[in-house]
């Protein structure tokens, strides 16, 4: 901005001195000022600014060498050299105390404030001057300035005064002009559109006079784009047609916006007019993708689809990966999926999500292609549409919520409802909307899927609490405070205490005693006394080491009387005056504390005022670890784990470091970071045995490596554990007893079944709480079965059994049906069968059925009841459970049998292959099954199948139990296709 004071006005002012110049001036130095004031009067700025210098070197001592400084600061500020200008200006009114030209001076020292680019000097100085001169001349040139200021500052509210005051002062016409343009713009800035509107409304009419000064065009299409985001569209239309008739260089952008403004009012036919001639004149080519976009979007507005896909596709063709890009195919998608034509709109999903930059759009995108594709029954692909992820995109909570529901249903669609269970169970801290309700109502769906009642009992009454919570969000109760703070006087007041009369006491010596009587009385319970003089020491004015322990002792005095809104007030001032003040430290962790249970976010800016300002102070560790600890309650865990990650390497820190990397794992965990989390923990393994928290943080190593099934490194982990607690069984810690049963949980899973014996038999030994207790005993007996030691298995199974009589356990059922299977390794099949049979009855849901049925088969066979057998062995085959189990392939040979006892031997030969054609990899039974294959054509004579078979069984399964024996059958079958071959055809 230019200097606003006339030029005209200076050469008055020069004028006037001038005159008075003469009265007292006649010797030399009269001369030189007239010389100056000659170039002065016409402009000569340079001249003047050389004739003053040389009149100051030789008068420095001058009456007039004020006056001097004043009008050489006016040549400077005119030649743009602010700066100089700005020290001229200070001279002069260092030298020149009641001048007549001070209030001039003080404004041109803003004004130089302002042109130097020191805009908060500036806006310092024009305040100042507008409270000092009030009813200046000067002040409404004022005004401009601190408007340009505040819209510098981006501080609109304060821009919309300052022109407003500019306006109604109309210093000049064109201050008046230029001040409603900003006023204008600052009400856009705000949205305010319809006092932008009536801003750009009288600067147009304003304007009418001024025309050939200000581009009324520009300033036409400002304003019609005010009104046309106000919504007043038929006022902006006839703004952007002033615009284009006044600045012919607008014609296109006034057109633009009123094809955006028909669109705006569904006038579709001039919308599309006035873009398409956009378009075919390829104007504006920074705005040309959206000029395509509006085209194809009003094509679909008029029921167009076709021509709205064209120009979608053209538009995407020409700016692949412009901001309406994700847009465009957004509508693709869209006009897809109302067609039905599912390739089409996952082809525009795809392109979509490949979009450098995603936006809210694309995920509701994602979440409408997905909702459509479950609508179609196409949950793998729905799956697939889900699996991107947008971390750059902010989310809404509802789309978040939506986004797992959705996931769930197709994982639950798909046979994997335990996956979308843990899926809702990870969310349980998150839900919210009606997508949590709908969620927790699938999460009970899952769990009554899986028999656990008691679980899905809880997640349906949750879901209705909260969708009848999402009708009523108005209704939930703000946090209440604790307590009301009083503050009360002081009624019993000792006598000696009143007989102090403080005006004839030193005041060093008064306040120095008062400190010392405060801090008696806070300790001996005086609580309210110790604050009033605590008050007194904290008043302005007293020393400042005095006023610090006033405003400390005040806090501790507030914080106990629980008046904590006054203990934050003394403790900000304290720290306003000195905010390393060491008698700041207890009291703001005092307070702290006690925030922990009203409000955390105010804790957690004492704690971090605190370790702020006393980084090193030994409250300081303790702070961040209370930090990470509320932060982990609020579950910022990122925030937390920093804090955490941090105090790991503090040397200042006093707190145990393993303690600290144990949290940290925890945070982590909590974050889903499970290898960091390990990390942590192994710290803890590693260099700190001796804490206490070694052998959990050991345990749970082991159990991640358990997980992923390192079962070495599982192995080695529970080693060390064991050897670090071998100590009476009376002390031995129960996380010991957990690893000694998670070992021999290591060693089943490698099929170590003789090492877990003795693990599984010291755990049950030792272990007095169920279900511990019992799944070690069941285990015991189950790696004895499986080494075939049926009769210590059947002492276990019965121990189990009989321990746990009128108790439910999971593993209960799978016992009795052991020990049925007992029976039938034993021989006795009717025992062995009348067992299965009572299992069957007594549990209906049984989740190892399919052995169960295996076994009920293995028995009518046995009895030559063989097409019950079939049946039972087809329960197995058809078990979602056993679906590529080595017992379905068992089952699947088993009903090969039936058929080949029956002498069916087409049958089994149509069983057998589906063994031998199984695409799981069980090589034993699909040697068994090609082996039988081979019989059934040795017994039907077709020898050169038989060989067929009893060849592959020999040359691919040459380490299976059934290559002796298919090398002895292809023998024989070899003798007896010589000897057919020698005599004479049958016939």
């Amino acid at each position: 901005m230019k200097p606003l004071i006339e030029y005209r006005l200076l050469i008055i002012v020069l004028l006037l001195c001038g005159f008075q110049a003469r009265t007292v001036l006649a010797d030399r130095a009269s001369e030189q000022y007239r010389v100056s004031s000659f170039h002065y009067s016409r402009g000569e700025w340079k001249a003047a600014i050389d004739a003053f210098d040389q009149f100051l070197a030789d008068n420095p001592d001058h009456p007039q060498v004020g006056s001097v400084h004043f009008y050489r600061g006016e040549c400077l500020l005119q030649l743009g050299r602010y700066d100089e200008a700005l020290r001229a200006h200070t001279l002069f009114l260092s030298k020149a105390a009641g001048h007549p030209f001070t209030e001039h001076s003080e404004f041109r020292i803003a004004e130089c404030y302002f042109l130097s680019n020191q805009k908060e000097a500036a806006a310092n100085a024009f305040d100042l001057f507008l409270t000092k001169y009030p009813g200046s001349k000067l002040a409404p040139h004022a005004y401009p300035y601190l408007a340009e200021i505040a819209v510098e500052g981006k501080k609109w509210e304060d821009a919309i005064l300052m022109y407003s005051k500019a306006v109604k002062a109309a210093a000049s016409p064109n201050v008046v002009i230029e001040s409603r343009l900003g006023l204008a713009r600052a009400y856009s800035q705000l949205h305010l559109w319809k006092e932008a509107g009536l801003a750009y409304e009288q600067l147009l009419i304003d304007l009418k006079e001024q025309a050939d000064t200000y581009p009324t065009g520009s300033i036409a299409l400002e304003a019609g784009i005010a009104e046309y985001r106000g919504g007043n569209y038929r006022r902006g239309v006839s703004r952007f047609e002033l615009a284009a008739q006044n600045q012919t260089d607008l014609a296109h952008q006034a057109n633009f916006w009123i094809a955006k403004t028909y669109y705006q009012v569904r006038d579709w036919n001039n919308a599309l007019a006035r873009l398409n001639q956009l378009k075919t004149a390829q104007a504006l080519p920074e705005f040309q993708d959206e000029i395509h976009y509006l085209i194809g979007k009003t094509y679909l507005e008029q029921g167009k689809s076709n021509e709205a896909v064209a120009m979608f596709r053209e538009q995407l063709a020409a700016w692949p990966q412009s901001k309406w890009a994700d847009e465009a195919l957004y509508q693709l998608l869209t006009i897809a999926l109302e067609k039905d034509d599912m390739p089409a709109a996952t082809e525009a999903w795809s392109q979509l999500a490949k979009l450098p930059t995603a936006s809210p759009l694309t995920v509701r995108a994602q979440l409408t292609l997905a909702t459509t594709l479950q609508r179609h029954g196409s949950h793998s692909e729905a799956l697939q549409v889900l699996s991107a992820e947008f971390p750059s995109v902010d989310v809404e909570a509802d789309s978040s919520q939506r986004k797992i529901y959705l996931k769930a249903v197709s994982l639950f669609a798909t046979q994997r409802a335990d996956e979308a269970r843990q899926l809702l169970l990870q969310e349980a801290g998150n839900r919210q909307g009606s997508y949590g309700g709908l969620s927790l109502l699938l999460l009970g769906m899952i769990q009554s899927q899986q028999q656990d009642w008691a679980a899905a009992a809880v997640s349906y009454d949750q879901s209705l609490a909260l969708l009848e919570s999402t009708e009523h969000r108005n209704i939930a109760q703000l946090r209440r405070t604790t307590a009301l703070l009083h503050a009360e006087k002081l009624a019993d007041a000792k006598q000696a205490w009143s007989q102090v009369d403080r005006n004839v006491i030193p005041a060093d010596q008064y306040l120095n005693e008062v400190a010392q009587i405060a801090n008696t009385a806070y300790r001996a319970g005086e609580t309210a006394w110790a604050q009033q003089l605590y008050q007194q020491m904290a008043t302005e004015g007293n020393p400042p080491q005095i006023v610090e322990q006033g405003l400390a002792g005040l806090a501790w005095c507030q914080l106990a009387s629980s008046d904590a809104t006054s203990a934050s007030s003394a403790l900000d001032d304290l720290l306003a005056k000195n905010p390393s003040s060491p008698l700041a430290v207890g009291a703001l962790y005092q307070q702290a504390q006690q925030l922990e249970t009203t409000d955390l976010d105010l804790a957690l800016a004492r704690y971090g005022q605190l370790i702020e300002h006393h980084p090193t102070d030994r409250l300081a560790s303790h702070a961040r670890l209370r930090s990470a600890t509320i932060l982990d309650r609020l579950d910022r865990d990122a925030e937390a784990e920093a804090i955490l990650l941090k105090l790991t390497t503090d040397e200042n820190s006093v707190l145990p470091t393993e303690d600290i990397w144990y949290r940290l794992a925890w945070v982590r965990l909590d974050q889903q970071k499970v290898a960091e989390a390990l990390d942590a923990f192994e710290q803890i393994h590693q260099h700190f045995r001796e804490s206490d928290l070694w052998e959990d943080s050991t345990y749970r190593l082991a159990e991640a490596a358990l997980k992923a099934g390192d079962t070495d490194k599982a192995r080695k982990y529970l080693k060390q554990l064991l050897e670090n607690n071998v100590r009476a069984a009376e002390t031995k810690s129960k996380v010991a007893l957990f690893g000694r049963y998670m070992l021999g949980q290591v060693e089943i899973q490698a099929d170590n079944w003789s090492e877990a014996i003795p693990l599984m038999d010291q755990v049950a030994a030792e272990a007095a709480d169920e279900p511990l207790h019992s799944m070690a005993v069941f285990w015991s007996g189950e790696a004895r079965f499986r080494l075939e030691q049926f009769t210590a298995a059947r002492t276990k199974f019965e121990q189990l059994l009989t321990d746990n009589l009128g108790r439910e356990q999971e593993s209960l059922p799978v016992a009795e049906m052991r020990l049925a299977q007992i029976h039938a390794h034993e021989g006795d099949w009717d025992k062995a069968y009348e067992q299965a049979q009572a299992i069957e009855r007594k549990y209906p849901n049984f989740q190892q059925a399919h052995e169960l049925d295996y076994l009920l088969g293995r028995c009518l066979a046995r009895q030559g009841e063989f097409q019950e057998a079939r049946a039972a062995y087809m329960k197995v085959i058809q078990s979602p459970v056993a679906a590529g189990s080595e017992t379905a392939a068992m089952a699947q040979w088993m009903v090969g049998e039936t058929y080949f006892h029956q002498k069916n031997y087409d049958a089994a030969i149509r069983a057998y292959v589906k063994v031998a054609t199984s695409p799981e990899d069980f090589p034993k039974w699909k040697a068994a099954a090609l082996l039988q294959i081979g019989k059934c054509h040795e017994i039907q004579e077709n020898w050169e199948k038989a060989t067929q078979y009893y060849t592959e069984v020999k040359a691919d399964h040459v380490d299976s139990p059934f290559a002796p024996e298919a090398e002895t059958r292809l023998s024989v079958v070899r003798q007896r296709t010589q000897q057919a071959v020698r005599e004479p055809t049958r016939k």
